[in-house]
């Protein structure tokens, strides 16, 4: 007998380990649990379909277990059975029918619609009086049968989701009474003298009943010898190796990365060092901790209390050790080189230490005050140690925002010139976040003086949900704003680097973010200003997993998630159309996959293909934009047809908005209408040398609004293309490159002219530039007041360098002539002085064609102008050929 209980007793302990082992390990795993459950909502969501139809779920038996489901849940109702922990239950099992719902109508509603064109097949039934063939009749009849089955089916379907719907309603209702009440719940205040002696006697109590079990569990074992010793001094011999080994590897770890960090360390190597040490300070005492746990649960010698309070504590070790690590990395009182916050070194330091205060609290909460009844703590203990850790947390809570606000670190309380760029470039912004924050400030400052005073009135269950949940979601907050802060510097310090690598300099006041702009006009600078959308996406994705883990905090459950992710599937019908926010995101998706596709092949027409065709550059840029457009074409009816839009009702909107399009956008269609005349008949095209009235210089791009020219200023010129089509446009090499020069020259009265005729033509036919046939020639364009009149005329073989040549005849005309002897005249002008008499030009100051100037001399003198002796007035003589 004694061998058969000690058998009995060794089986039951080691049953008792296992399920420790597992409770343990769900306890320590929940959390994360927790968050993955959140990111595999929208996978279970839209695996479901998938799953449905593989399953083949007959749609009369589903409706069978909906309706035995639903009636169990209306009787527990009728029974007032339902409590406040089989509430999410019966909402998991609600939701999941109105998940399953859709997919089994759509099944019902794809085996009618082939039954309906059956019947259509077989034309009307007779009419009253009429007769129609046996076999047409039977199969008439089968049909009809068929149908009203099918019929009965999908109908039966909507009652269902009807009904589940309703309870779902009067389930949530419950859950508010139950909260309602458990708010509104006054007990006694947990410092009355009675409430101290029952907290000291549930305290007292706990502790003798833990004692007990220990000792009865030690007791179990004593029929073994030194199997006492073994099983309860090991475990603890082995967790204060670990915790050593551990410690020193942490600290020797650390220690070694700290090392590398020095003063012009790189920002992406500041970063990864900053991951390295966060890291080091996280998973190495987790991983111990959770060893310690898992070794002391498989003693088997600290009895059930014992073992609950030992996973509530390794719980409140796990979150220490999370906020120790994330504090450091954000705050770094230790390490200022990776300092993410604006904060110096004491309130830097101060503010760790008070997360790590609060990290406390909310992790001893669980063992103390929510989970006291599994602990076996008594309602009037579990009362007072949740007064004591909210008021110990209200006060850290305090200091902690007092910490925030300390001054800003000498590097960042001296404003920078980036800086004040910064405050000058987006003021609204830093407004905004300088509310938010001052804000979240006054609501923590809330939070420590309510939640203490709750607990003190007796409303513990309101104090708990006053403090934690806030505290929990800034936590959350905060954890990611620092990956989001992590990602944003990893991104800049990426685009410093490939700043540096591109060979772009930097100035002693240029900040990261100017010098990763200066980069992106660089080689390869538009892939590096791309990658500015990474820190967006990141941020979009934190929010959106930020809400489903907020809900989850303020009270949610996974029902309520998966009941909000079908309402987001659904969408919401506008008349005859249904907008689905998944629908968009498909949209988008498609459309960017296949605009990308596109653009690679526009991108191997661009660099592979055309340029062997021997197409001249003007049809190789209209092919690269007729691609680029039928690109972006293609995507939109691709994305069209991915999401399962209607284009009847596209159209319909489009015939509405024709009208709009007729009287307010009359400018936009025009253009749009003139960029694929351009396109297609290229009277102007990319690479020609236009002329308008606006301005001139070379076409660059010819899009489908506007057409956009630089001019030889260097500037842009956007010119919409309606002007192009619709004014006269000077286009100089439309055809070809050849265009004809005329540069006017101006030579003394006595100069041979047929001398001055055969040296321009020599000069003309010695450059390169110029054509051999037609051949240059020169004209004698006359005579003017004191000089002769001559041109020379000649066509280029590139009518582009017009502006060189010009300058090129210039200056050989000016030296042929000078070696000639031919004179180019030059206007001049002659002053001769004279004395007048004093009265004279008192009395007529000005005569006609005579100026008086004051002189020193006695007497004034008057001015009087000479003829020109070379070119007349207005003659400049520049050749200006263009």
């Amino acid at each position: 007998m004694g061998a058969a209980a000690g058998t009995a007793r060794a089986a039951r302990v080691g049953g008792r380990r296992r399920a420790g082992l597992a409770r343990t390990m769900d306890g320590l795993l929940r959390p994360l649990a927790a968050a993955v459950l959140c990111f595999l909502l929208g996978v279970a969501a839209s695996c479901g379909t998938a799953l449905a139809q593989d399953g083949q779920i007959d749609p009369l038996q589903a409706l069978d277990r909906f309706d035995r489901q639903a009636t169990a849940i209306e009787e527990r109702f009728r029974r007032e059975l339902l409590s406040g922990s089989d509430l999410p239950a019966a909402l998991a099992t609600l939701t999941s029918q109105r998940d399953q719902i859709p997919e089994l109508k759509e099944r019902v509603e794809a085996r009618i619609a082939p039954l309906r064109q059956q019947l259509e097949a077989l034309g009307p039934p007779p009419e009253e009086g009429e007769s129609e063939a046996e076999s047409v009749a039977r199969e008439r009849g089968a049909l009809r049968s068929r149908l009203d089955q099918i019929e009965a089916i999908d109908l039966r379907l909507d009652q269902a989701d009807a009904r589940a719907l309703g309870l779902i309603d009067r389930v949530n209702a419950l859950r508010r009474d139950i909260l309602t009440t458990r708010l509104q719940t006054r007990e006694a205040s947990p410092l009355a003298p009675s409430s101290l002696l029952a907290a000291a006697s549930g305290f007292a109590e706990f502790a003798q009943t833990l004692r007990d079990e220990v000792a009865n569990a030690l007791a179990a074992e004593r029929m073994q010898a030194g199997a006492v010793g073994l099983r309860l001094l090991a475990p603890i011999a082995v967790a204060i190796f670990i915790a050593v080994l551990l410690n020193v590897t942490r600290r020797a770890l650390i220690a070694r990365i700290a090392a590398m960090i020095t003063e012009d360390m790189p920002p992406s190597r500041r970063i990864l060092v900053g991951i390295a040490v966060t890291a080091s300070r996280l998973f190495l005492p987790a991983l111990g901790v959770a060893l310690v746990v898992v070794l002391f649960l498989q003693s088997g010698m600290l009895g059930l209390r014992g073992e609950a309070l030992l996973r509530g504590l390794g719980r409140a070790a796990m979150i220490l050790i999370a906020t120790f690590a994330l504090a450091n990395a954000f705050f770094a009182p230790r390490l200022p080189a990776l300092r993410l916050s604006n904060l110096d070194d004491r309130s830097a330091a101060v503010a760790t230490r008070w997360a790590l205060v609060l990290a406390a609290v909310y992790g001893l909460d669980g063992p103390f005050a929510a989970q006291a009844v599994g602990v076996g703590l008594s309602l009037e203990a579990a009362t007072f140690a949740n007064f004591v850790l909210l008021s110990a947390g209200g006060f850290a809570l305090w200091r902690f925002e007092r910490a925030l606000g300390a001054p800003q670190s000498q590097q960042e309380a001296a404003p920078s010139e980036d800086a004040a760029d910064d405050a000058d470039a987006e003021p609204e912004e830093q407004r905004i976040g300088l509310i938010l924050l001052q804000t979240g400030r006054l609501l923590l400052l809330g939070v420590a003086i309510l939640a203490p005073l709750l607990a003190l009135a007796g409303y513990a269950a309101a104090s708990r949900i006053v403090f934690y949940n806030p505290l929990a979601t800034a936590a959350l907050i905060g954890a990611f704003v620092l990956l989001f802060t992590v990602v944003r510097a990893g991104v800049e310090a990426l685009m410093v680097g490939t700043a540096a690598g591109d060979g772009a300099g930097r100035s002693s006041g240029q900040s990261d973010a100017q010098a990763a702009t200066q980069a992106a006009g660089l080689a390869g600078g538009r892939i590096v200003g791309r990658l500015r959308l990474i820190p967006v996406f990141v941020g979009f994705v934190l929010v959106c997993a930020a809400v489903p883990l907020i809900a989850l905090i303020w009270g949610a459950t996974g029902s309520d998630l998966i009941a909000a992710w079908q309402l987001v599937r659904s969408g919401v019908s506008i008349g005859e159309i249904r907008l689905q926010p998944l629908d968009f995101f498909s949209f988008v998706a498609v459309f960017a996959l296949v605009y990308l596709a596109m653009n690679v092949v526009r991108l191997v027409f661009a660099r592979s293909v055309l340029p062997v065709t021997g197409i001249d550059a003007g049809g190789r840029a209209a092919i690269n934009a007729g691609i680029g457009y039928l690109g972006v074409i293609l995507a939109a009816l691709a994305a069209i047809a991915a999401t399962g839009l209607d284009l009847s009702n596209i159209a319909l909107v489009a015939g509405a908005l024709s009208v709009g399009i007729g009287f307010g956008l009359q400018t936009v269609v025009s253009n749009f209408v003139s960029g694929l005349i351009l396109l297609v008949e290229r009277p102007i095209k990319a690479g020609d040398w236009v002329q308008l009235p606006s301005g001139m210089g070379y076409v660059k791009r010819v899009n489908v609004r506007a057409t956009i020219i630089e001019t030889f200023d260097r500037a842009a010129l956007i010119v919409p293309n309606q002007e192009l089509i619709g004014s006269t446009v000077i286009n100089w090499t439309h055809n070809n490159l050849n265009g004809r020069i005329i540069v006017a020259i101006k030579v003394a009265m006595d100069s041979d002219p047929r001398e001055v005729e055969r040296i321009m033509v020599e000069i003309a036919r010695a450059h390169p530039m110029v054509l051999r046939r037609p051949q240059p020639f020169v004209l004698f364009r006359g005579y003017s007041d004191y000089a002769m009149n001559f041109e020379v005329r000649a066509v280029l073989r590139d009518v582009n360098w017009i502006l060189n040549v010009q300058s090129d005849f210039h200056f050989e005309i000016h030296r042929r002539f000078a070696e000639a002897g031919i004179e180019i005249p030059v206007q001049q002008t002659r002053v001769s002085l004279e004395r007048v008499d004093a009265d004279h030009a008192l009395a007529s100051p000005v005569e006609s064609g005579t100026a008086m100037l004051s002189a020193p001399t006695p007497g004034p003198r008057r001015l009087s102008p000479v003829g020109p002796a070379g070119l007349a007035e207005g003659g400049d003589g520049d050749g200006d050929g263009r």
